[in-house]
C-alpha cells in the first residue's frame, strides 16, 4: 500500500500476513504497526526525538549540510524489514543518504518513472521491472500527447527596452519598485525574459493564442460544445512565483474572468497547496492551475487535459515528470463530471510555447556526497569588512566584481565610484594582480595586522553604502515593461512530429502487408471482404507497434502534413468509424487521394447501390437492408451469421426478404462492396 501526496513518502513495514498501516504522526509508533507511512523529513525528526505535528506541512526545502543522525536514535537500527521509497530519483542521495543507511539491514525498494543513472546506481542497477509509457498507453493505463506549438518574436529571439521607454524598476535586494524613464536603449534576451524583464505583451499574446484555438484546432470535436466555463482542464508551468503571478493576472484579462476560481496559482505561497491541488482535481469551475514545480512530480489531476510549457526545463527527469501530469486516463463520466462539456480523454495537448520540446533535455549527475554550505555574498562582506580576508574570499570578491562590472551600465558604474571612492573593474584587476604575483603575507587569522588585505579591499571594507549597493547590483532589476510589444510568429500542431508519425505508420504498413490479414487485403485491392473481427486485430497490431498509430492520431497527423487532402471528422460517429483504419491504410498505399471517413458518404453510395439494384431490390428488401447500412459503414463487412450474434430477428427478416440466406449475404457483399470500396460488385 503507498500514499502518495505532495512530497517524497516512503512506505516501512514489518512482513506480516495481514498489515495494519499508520502514517507517523506523532513522537512514537503504535505497537500493533505493520506499516508505516512518513515523509523522510518526518521521519528524521523522528529518529531525533522531536515532537511531530498531525499535519503534511513538512519542511519544503532540503537541508543545505548533510544530516547528523542523534547518538541514540528513537529506532534501533534493524526496526525495519523493507523500506519502500516512492519518488527514488530524489532525496535519497547526499544530504538525506544517512537516514535511510542507518536502518543497515532493511531491503530498498524503489519506485520512479525517471531512473536516472545515480538512482540505478543507489540500487547496484538490480532493475526489477521496467514499465515503459508506451507499454502504459497500450495497456491503457495511459494516454499519450500531441503537441501545438505557439511562437513569438519575443519568446524566440528576445527584444530592446528604448531610451526614454517607461518601465516599472523593482530592486530585488530591497523590494522597492518604481517607475521609472530608461535611460539608454537597452536589449534582452529570451533567456532574460521574465527573469530580469517581464513584458507583458508576451504572456498576453501566447494565452490569447492558446484561447482561440482551444476549441477551434485542439478540441474541435462536434460533440464538444465550444464553452470557456468549460475550458479543458489547463495546468500552466511558469518560470519563477513573480511569472507565475503574472500569468494568473493576465489569465483573468484574457478569458475575461473578475473571479479568483477560475485561474489560480498553485506554489508553496498560495495556501495550502494540497487542498488547492484537490480542489484544481475535482472543481468545476477551477479551470486553469499555474504552478512553477510543486506540481511537477507526483500529483495525479486525471481530468487534466492541456499542459502548457511557458518555461523552459534543461532537465530530462524533471521534463518527463512535468510532461507527465497530462497523461493519467479518466472514465469518461469521471471527467464530465468536472468538465461538462468533454466527452472522452483520447490524449492530451502539450502546448509548448517556448520551444521545450524542440531541444534535446539533459540529466545533471546527482553527486553522491553530501553538500556543504555556501556562503552568500552578503555573508562574504561581512567577513571581509571584519578583516577576514583568506585567499578563496579575494578570488570570490574579484569575480563578483568583474562579472557585476560586465552586467552594469554607466550610471551604474559611476554610482559604485561614487560611494566606495574607487573603479569596480580596477578594484577587480589589483586583486587577481596580487594573488597571481604572490606579493601577499599569508593569511592567518583576523587577530594579525594583514594590513596588505585590508588596503587591497578597503573600499568595500570602509564604505557599508559601497558593500549595500555591490548587494543591490549582484541581485539585479526586474524591469517591466508598460505594456510592451510582442508578435506571433506561428501556431500550429507540430509539422515535424506528424511527419514522423505518417512515415512509420507507412513503413509498417509496407512491412507487415502480407503478414496481417487487413493489411493484405487493402494493398491487394481485390474487394475480399474486411470484418470487424479482422479490424480489431489491425487495430491492436497498430496500437502494440507505436502508441502514435491510433487512428484518431493518424487522422490528425495526415491532416497536419496534408491538409487539402484529409476531410477532418465533424460527427464522433465519424471520428469513432473503425472503418477509418481501411482509409489511412488506402491512403498510405496511395490508393486514394483523398482522406475522408466511410461513413460521410455511405448514405450517398447506398442510393447509388439502390439506383443501381432498383429493378432487383423490393421495398421489403430496401427497407430491411437499410438499417444494416451504418453498421457495415462504421465497422467492415459482415454475413447473416454476423448478424445473428447481434440481433437474430433482424437476421431472420434479411433471410425472409431476400428469400434465402446466400442471397442475403451476396446483398451484403454488394452493399459492402459499394459503400466501403466505393466500387461496383
Amino acid at each position: 500500500m503507498f500514499l502518495i501526496i505532495r512530497k517524497i513518502y516512503l512506505l516501512l513495514y514489518r512482513t506480516h500476513v495481514i498489515f495494519t498501516v499508520n502514517r507517523l504522526r506523532s513522537s512514537s509508533i503504535p505497537s500493533d504497526s505493520n506499516v508505516v507511512i512518513s515523509t523522510i523529513q518526518r521521519l528524521f525528526s523522528f529518529l531525533k526525538g522531536e515532537t511531530i505535528e498531525d499535519n503534511d506541512d513538512d519542511d519544503e526545502n532540503d537541508p543545505v549540510e548533510e544530516v547528523t543522525l542523534p547518538p541514540n536514535p528513537n529506532l534501533p537500527h534493524d526496526y525495519f524489514d523493507m523500506i519502500i521509497i516512492d519518488e527514488c530519483h530524489r532525496s535519497i542521495y547526499g544530504n538525506w543518504r544517512k537516514v535511510l543507511e542507518y536502518f543497515d539491514t532493511a531491503r530498498l525498494v524503489g519506485l520512479t518513472a525517471t531512473p536516472i543513472e545515480e538512482t540505478k546506481k543507489f540500487f547496484n542497477y538490480n532493475i526489477i521491472v521496467n514499465y515503459t509509457l508506451e507499454k502504459s498507453i497500450v495497456d491503457g493505463v495511459n494516454v499519450d500527447c500531441r503537441v501545438y506549438r505557439i511562437k513569438t518574436q519575443v519568446t524566440e529571439t528576445g527584444g530592446a527596452i528604448l531610451e526614454g521607454e517607461r518601465v516599472k524598476e523593482e530592486t530585488r535586494y530591497t523590494g522597492e519598485v518604481k517607475t521609472v524613464s530608461n535611460k539608454e536603449t537597452k536589449t534582452y534576451t529570451n533567456k532574460e525574459l521574465n527573469r530580469s524583464v517581464i513584458n507583458p505583451a508576451q504572456i498576453k499574446l501566447i494565452l490569447s493564442t492558446y484561447r482561440d484555438v482551444v476549441y477551434t484546432e485542439l478540441f474541435n470535436d462536434p460533440q464538444r460544445e465550444p464553452n470557456m466555463d468549460y475550458l479543458p482542464k489547463t495546468l500552466i508551468f511558469a518560470l519563477n512565483e513573480a511569472h507565475a503571478t503574472n500569468i494568473v493576472q493576465i489569465a483573468k484579462e484574457v478569458f475575461g474572468r473578475t473571479d479568483d476560481r477560475f485561474v489560480q496559482k498553485i506554489t508553496y505561497s498560495a495556501g495550502d497547496s494540497n487542498e488547492l491541488i484537490r480542489q484544481f482535481r475535482n472543481d468545476k469551475d477551477f479551470r486553469i492551475a499555474v504552478t512553477c514545480t510543486l506540481v511537477a512530480t507526483g500529483t495525479d489531476v486525471k481530468p487534466l487535459e492541456v499542459v502548457m510549457f511557458m518555461r523552459d526545463v534543461e532537465s530530462l527527469p524533471l521534463y518527463i515528470q512535468m510532461k507527465g501530469r497530462g497523461v493519467r486516463t479518466i472514465g469518461d463520466e469521471q471527467l464530465r463530471n468536472v468538465t461538462p462539456n468533454a466527452f472522452s480523454k483520447d490524449c492530451f495537448y502539450l502546448v509548448d510555447a517556448v520551444g521545450v520540446t524542440e531541444h534535446a533535455q539533459t540529466v545533471a549527475p546527482i553527486d553522491d556526497g553530501p553538500t556543504t554550505k555556501t556562503i552568500t555574498l552578503k555573508e562574504l562582506l561581512e567577513r571581509i569588512s571584519h578583516g577576514y580576508i583568506p585567499d578563496e574570499y579575494l578570488k570570490r570578491l574579484a569575480a563578483t566584481l568583474a562579472r557585476i562590472y560586465n552586467k552594469a551600465d554607466d550610471s551604474q558604474r559611476k554610482d559604485f565610484v561614487r560611494l566606495s571612492h574607487d573603479d569596480m573593474k580596477e578594484l577587480s584587476v589589483r586583486i587577481y594582480d596580487a594573488l597571481e604575483r604572490g606579493i601577499l603575507p599569508l593569511f592567518v587569522s583576523t587577530d594579525e595586522p594583514n594590513n596588505e588585505r585590508k588596503g587591497l579591499v578597503a573600499p568595500l571594507a570602509n564604505h557599508a553604502d559601497a558593500r549595500k549597493y555591490l548587494l543591490i547590483l549582484a541581485a539585479g532589476f526586474v524591469n517591466t515593461l508598460m505594456p510592451g510589444e510582442d508578435t506571433l510568429i506561428s501556431k500550429g500542431f507540430s509539422i515535424e512530429e506528424a511527419k514522423n508519425t505518417t512515415e512509420a505508420f507507412e513503413d509498417f504498413c509496407k512491412k507487415y502487408y502480407d503478414e496481417i490479414e487487413a493489411l493484405r487485403i487493402i494493398y491487394n485491392n481485390e474487394g475480399e471482404p474486411i470484418t470487424y473481427s479482422m479490424l480489431k486485430d489491425l487495430e491492436n497490431r497498430l496500437k502494440m507497434a507505436n502508441n502514435h498509430f491510433t487512428s484518431k492520431q493518424l487522422w490528425n497527423s495526415y491532416a497536419i502534413v496534408n491538409p487539402k487532402a484529409v476531410r477532418r471528422s465533424t460527427t464522433k460517429e465519424e471520428s469513432d468509424a473503425l472503418t477509418n483504419i481501411i482509409q489511412l491504410v488506402r491512403f498510405a498505399f496511395h490508393q486514394i487521394e483523398r482522406l475522408d471517413s466511410i461513413v460521410t458518404t455511405s448514405k450517398q453510395f447506398f442510393n447509388l447501390w439502390l439506383g443501381q439494384n432498383q429493378r432487383e431490390i423490393t421495398d421489403k428488401q430496401r427497407e430491411v437492408i437499410s438499417r444494416i447500412v451504418d453498421y457495415i459503414a462504421s465497422n467492415g463487412a459482415c454475413t447473416i451469421r454476423d448478424i445473428r450474434e447481434d440481433d437474430a430477428t433482424h437476421a431472420a427478416q434479411m433471410i425472409r426478404a431476400f428469400g434465402n440466406m446466400q442471397k442475403a449475404d451476396e446483398a451484403l457483399h454488394s452493399l459492402y462492396t459499394f459503400v466501403v470500396l466505393r466500387k461496383a460488385a
